[in-house]
C-alpha cells in the first residue's frame, strides 16, 4: 500500500510537470514512557528551497494510511506520535517531504518503520521469562542491516544487555531464566541501524520469581584420600550468578539418592565423606546445586541427573601364593561425560612387610581407559606393595586415584635357626638324631634329613617331617652300619613353595673303635671327634660293661679334643674277658644354654684266655692234681682231658675247679709222663685250646 500511494503522487507530480524533493530517510522510532511514538528521519537535499513541509502518515491496515501530522520546519526531522500507544502494539510509519516550486507536490514516501513492541510473559517453564517483539522495518530479513539488544533493568536503574544479536539473524524471542529469588525487573528491546539514532521499544516486565534450581555442578573427580581412605568429591561451580550453595548425594543402587551433606558456600567446590571407607568397595556421589530460594534441606535434588553419579575407583588385586606375579583389579571410573583416556598403576614396595617404610611411588604401567586389570610381574617375594591406580579424563585435566590396596606377597622364609642339636649311636644299626627348630616360624614347613656316610661327597634324603611351633624334631635311621663306619646328618628346610630355604649344620656319629693288647692286659680305645657343636666338646665319658653285665659303669673322663684312651684289664683276669665301651661326647657351653650329648657305638674288645699249665705233678706233693690255671675265661666252655701214652682217655672234667689226682677208675696210675688237652672259650665265645704232655710223680706212697 506504501509503495501504491508513493506511485500516485509520483504521476501526478509528472503530469503536471513539477518536480519533487527526494523521500526522507526514517531512521528511528522511540516508544516514550506514555505510549507515545517518537520518530526520526533525515532530511532530504534541498538545493533550491522548495521544502514546504514533513507529511507523517501512520499505516493502519496493509494498504490503508493515514496522516497524523505535519512538520513545516525543514531542520526538525523528529515527530511525536501522541495519538498511538507503543505499550499496546507496535505502529508503522512513513514520512513524505512537500515542495512549492510552482505548484505544491508530495516526495515519494520514505520506507516504513514500525516501533518495536515488546511483550513479557511468564513462561510455560517455571522461573523463566518469555520475551518476544517484532521487527522494526519490512523485507527479507537476512538482508537487513542492524543490530538488536535486549537490555533488562536489574538493579533498578541500571539495563544491562542479556542478548545482542544482528538483525538479520531472524531472532525476535529470547527466554530469560530468573536467577533471583523474587524480582521486578523490566526490559527493552534496543535496535541500531548505524544513524544518528536508535529505536527503543516499549519496557515491559513485572514480578517475577526463580523456580528452578541451578544446573548440576560438573562433578571434576571423585578420589579416595591415600590416608584415610575416605572419598573425596571435587566440582566446578554452575554457571548460574545466583548459585549459594550445595547439596551432597549418595548414589546407592537400586534407590533414590541420599543425602549427605548441604554446603552453604557457593565458592566451596570439594568435599570429604567421613563416613566413607572407600577401600572396600566402589561409592558413588551427585550434587545439587541451589540458589537462594532454597529453605527445605533434602531438596533440590539431582533429579535425573542421578543416573550420572561419579563413583571412585575400587582397587582390588589376585595374587597366587608362592608367585611374583600380581593381578590388579578395578572398577572404571564413571562421571566423565567424555570418559576416561588412560589410567595409571602405581606401586610403592615396602621391603619389610609390616615396617610401614614404603619406597617412594612409581609408575609401574599405563592401560587404555576401557581397561580396568594389570599384571604386575616379577614383584619381590617377602615384600609388600601399596598400589593405586589413578584415572585421565579425556578433556579438562580431570584424574581420579583409587583406593590404596596392600598387597603383600607373604614367602614362607628361612625358620630363625635349624641346628642338628645331637647325632647318638642307638645300635648296630641306628640312630638317633635331635634337631632344634623355631617354634616361632609361622608357617609349616617340611624339615629333610639327609645323610652321607663321612667318606661320602653327596647326601641322600632319608626322613622328612613338618613342623609348626614345635621346638624339637627327633629322628631315627636305621639299616645301618655304625660299627664300621660313621654317618653325617644335616637337614634342609623346604619351606610351602617347595624352596629349599636353609640348611642345618652337620652332626657326625662317634666310631668308637679299638685293640687289644693282650701282653699288656690293656685294651686301647680310639674314636673320631663329634662334629659339629659350635662350641665343641667339653669332655667325653668313657663307659664300660663287663661280661653280661647289663648296666654299664663310668671307667673315666677325658677332656674334648682327646680321642684316645687305654683300659688297664690286668686286675680283672677273673672275667670273662670280654670288656663293652661306648663314649659319650658332652657338648661345651653355649649362647643357648643347652648342652647336648652324644653316644657313640657300643665296642666289645675279648681279651684272649691266658692259660697257664703245670709240666708234672707229685701225687701226695704239695701239688697233688693237675689243674691249669686260667683267667679272661668262659668257663661255661671249658673241657681238660688226660690220654695215656697209647692215646686212651683216662680223664675227662668240664669243672675248672677239678683236677686230675693220677688215678683211672679209683686206681692210681704208673708214674710216667701222660698228655693233655684243655680248651675254653673266652668271653666272646672263641674257642682257645692248650695241648701238651705232663709228667706224674708219685712220692712217699708205701
Amino acid at each position: 500500500m506504501r509503495k501504491l500511494l508513493s506511485s500516485l503522487v509520483f504521476m501526478l507530480l509528472i503530469t503536471n510537470g513539477y518536480a519533487q524533493l527526494d523521500a526522507p530517510e526514517l531512521e528511528c522510532a522511540v516508544v516514550n514512557a506514555d505510549g507515545s511514538i517518537s520518530i526520526n528521519w533525515s532530511a532530504p537535499n534541498d538545493p533550491n528551497g522548495n521544502f514546504t513541509n514533513y507529511v507523517i502518515h501512520e499505516l493502519i491496515e496493509t494498504d490503508v494510511s493515514v496522516e497524523i501530522g505535519t512538520v513545516a520546519n525543514y531542520n526538525n526531522t523528529n515527530f511525536t506520535a501522541t495519538g498511538v500507544d507503543g505499550n499496546d502494539g507496535t505502529h508503522c510509519f512513513f514520512v513524505f517531504a512537500g515542495s512549492n516550486d510552482g505548484g505544491g507536490q508530495l516526495s515519494a514516501s520514505s520506507d516504513t518503520l514500525c516501533s518495536v513492541f515488546l511483550q513479557a510473559d511468564n513462561g510455560l517453564q517455571p522461573g523463566t521469562v518469555e520475551l518476544s517483539w517484532n521487527y522494526p522495518v519490512f523485507g527479507i530479513i537476512a538482508e537487513m542491516a542492524g543490530d538488536f539488544a535486549l537490555l533488562m533493568e536489574y538493579p533498578e536503574g541500571t539495563w544491562s544487555p542479556i542478548l545482542q544479536t544482528p538483525l538479520s539473524s531472524g531472532i525476535n524471542t529470547y527466554t530469560h531464566q530468573v536467577d533471583i529469588c523474587e524480582v521486578d525487573l523490566d526490559f527493552q528491546v534496543r535496535y541500531s541501524a548505524g544513524g544518528t539514532c536508535n529505536s527503543f521499544s516499549n519496557i515491559d516486565g513485572g514480578t517475577y520469581q526463580d523456580q528452578i534450581d541451578p544446573s548440576p555442578p560438573e562433578i571434576s573427580s571423585v578420589s579416595v584420600d591415600s590416608l584415610t581412605n575416605d572419598a573425596v568429591i571435587s566440582w566446578a561451580i554452575p554457571p548460574e550468578p545466583d548459585v549459594s550453595g550445595y547439596i551432597i548425594y549418595e548414589c546407592i543402587p537400586g534407590l533414590n539418592p541420599m543425602a549427605l551433606d548441604t554446603i552453604y558456600d557457593e565458592q566451596i567446590t570439594s568435599w570429604v565423606n567421613p563416613e566413607s571407607d572407600a577401600n572396600l568397595s566402589s561409592e558413588g556421589y551427585n550434587i545439587a546445586a541451589f540458589d537462594s530460594c532454597f529453605t527445605s534441606p533434602g531438596n533440590p535434588d539431582p533429579g535425573a541427573a542421578s543416573l550420572q553419579c561419579a563413583s571412585t575407583i575400587f582397587l582390588t588385586h589376585q595374587w597366587q601364593p608362592c608367585t611374583d606375579e600380581v593381578t590388579l583389579i578395578w572398577s572404571q571410573y564413571s562421571g566423565w561425560t567424555d570418559g576416561v583416556a588412560f589410567y595409571e598403576i602405581y606401586a610403592a614396595e615396602e621391603p619389610e612387610p609390616g615396617s610401614g617404610n614404603f619406597e617412594p611411588s612409581e609408575v609401574l604401567g599405563i592401560v587404555n581407559g576401557d581397561e580396568n586389570t594389570f599384571l604386575h610381574s616379577d614383584a619381590t617375594l617377602g615384600s609388600s606393595y601399596r598400589y593405586r591406580v589413578r584415572a585421565f579424563a579425556n578433556s579438562g585435566g580431570h584424574t581420579s586415584s583409587s583406593n590404596n590396596r596392600t598387597a603383600t606377597l607373604f614367602y614362607p622364609n628361612a625358620p630363625a635357626y635349624t641346628e642338628v642339636r645331637a647325632v647318638s649311636v642307638d645300635g648296630p644299626d641306628e640312630t638317633s638324631i635331635i634337631v632344634a627348630t623355631d617354634p616361632n616360624i609361622g608357617t609349616i614347613h617340611e624339615f629333610i634329613l639327609e645323610r652321607k656316610e663321612a667318606n661320602q661327597q653327596s647326601y641322600q634324603i632319608i626322613d622328612a617331617q613338618e613342623a609348626l611351633g614345635q621346638n624339637e624334631l627327633l629322628f631315627f635311621d636305621s639299616g645301618l652300619e655304625t660299627s664300621f663306619t660313621n654317618y653325617d646328618y644335616r637337614v634342609q628346610v623346604m619351606n610351602s613353595c617347595d624352596d629349599i630355604v636353609d640348611t642345618s649344620n652337620f652332626g657326625r656319629t662317634i666310631l668308637l673303635e679299638g685293640i687289644v693288647n693282650n701282653d699288656r692286659l690293656v685294651n686301647t680305645l680310639f674314636w673320631n671327634e663329634y662334629e659339629e657343636w659350635s662350641a665343641g666338646v667339653d669332655y667325653y665319658s668313657i663307659f664300660r660293661r663287663i661280661d653280661n653285665e647289663v648296666t654299664p659303669s663310668l671307667v673315666t673322663t677325658v677332656p674334648g679334643g682327646v680321642t684316645f684312651y687305654e683300659d688297664d684289664v690286668s686286675d680283672l683276669l677273673f672275667t670273662e674277658g670280654e670288656f663293652c665301651y661306648f663314649i659319650v661326647a658332652h657338648e661345651g657351653s653355649n649362647d643357648q644354654f643347652i648342652e647336648e650329648v652324644s653316644l657313640s657305638n657300643e665296642l666289645c674288645l675279648t681279651q684272649s684266655p691266658v692259660i697257664w699249665v703245670p709240666n708234672a705233678f707229685v701225687v701226695n706233693g704239695v701239688n697233688r692234681t693237675f689243674q691249669p690255671v686260667i683267667s679272661f675265661a668262659d668257663f661255661n666252655n671249658y673241657r681238660m682231658v688226660i690220654y695215656s701214652r697209647w692215646g686212651d682217655v683216662i680223664f675227662e672234667t668240664t669243672n675248672i675247679e677239678k683236677g686230675w689226682d693220677g688215678t683211672f677208675n679209683n686206681e692210681l696210675v704208673p708214674e710216667g709222663m701222660y698228655a693233655f688237652h684243655i680248651s675254653v672259650a673266652d668271653g666272646a665265645g672263641r674257642i682257645y685250646e692248650e695241648r701238651g704232655t705232663l709228667t706224674m710223680l708219685i712220692f712217699g706212697l708205701d
